[in-house]
């Protein structure tokens, strides 16, 4: 039966109009963006660190996975719960080191909150070769590609929120000792015309689906130029 508002007290009824976007095209863009991300997971148990409304936390368990997801605004974990009520979501406090034990989880996805982590954290570094002490086999960043397009559509609509380029990503994450994989980039439209979880969207959720290979032809034609995110993939 689905949670209502009386039953969590941090409830928010903005957080409940904002996870309904997924019922629009942004659902399908946010969609993808999970499943390009279970692609790279390796064993049955993972964390997502940071997940908001939770909605990668219920693809990886629709496919079978132990997926735990985690984060600290009460509020989007309880809105995810009414949506996703089978998905293991929950509030933590922001306590550093993390109460895992070494390689406790076999992946650890950091979907658009490794920059938070970086900022918000008292040491970014530190706080980074903690993800990596829990993690026993790999770890998945998947993080806005602060290119000019997306300062500059950030700029229009009053958005603020720091941003963390691949190059510095990169660096953060052999510095704890992981071993990059692979970098990749991906959505040049599809993301910005959906409005995302801020904006209007652009584009009804019936788009046909032919819209998915011009959006991939664009990002492989100008790479980061033209990309809204990119997907770091290290391993222990």
């Amino acid at each position: 039966m689905p949670l209502t508002a009386a039953d969590h007290p941090h409830y928010s009824q903005y957080d409940a109009a904002t996870v309904d976007r997924l019922d629009g095209f942004y659902g399908r863009v946010d969609r993808r963006l999970n499943e390009l991300i279970a692609e790279a997971v390796v064993g049955p148990k993972v964390l997502d660190f940071g997940c908001g409304y939770g909605s990668l936390t219920e693809l990886l368990r629709e496919k079978g996975l132990d997926a735990l997801g985690i984060d600290l605004l009460a509020s989007q974990v309880q809105a995810g719960k009414r949506r996703f009520p089978d998905a293991q979501l929950e509030v933590v406090d922001e306590t550093w080191p993390l109460p895992y034990e070494t390689g406790h989880f076999d992946t650890v996805v950091l979907r658009e909150s490794l920059h938070h982590v970086v900022t918000e954290a008292q040491s970014g570094d530190a706080a980074i070769a903690e993800l990596a002490r829990i993690t026993g086999r790999r770890l998945i960043v998947l993080e806005p590609n602060p290119s000019v397009l997306l300062k500059l559509a950030r700029t229009l609509i009053g958005h603020v929120d720091p941003t963390l380029p691949a190059a510095e990503a990169r660096r953060l994450v052999e510095a704890a000792g992981l071993r990059i994989r692979s970098i990749s980039y991906h959505t040049a439209f599809t993301l910005p015309l959906s409005g995302g979880y801020l904006t209007k969207p652009l584009l009804p959720r019936s788009t046909p689906d032919a819209i998915w290979a011009v959006d991939d032809a664009l990002v492989r034609a100008f790479g980061s130029r033209v990309a809204w995110r990119y997907l770091l993939v290290a391993d222990k």
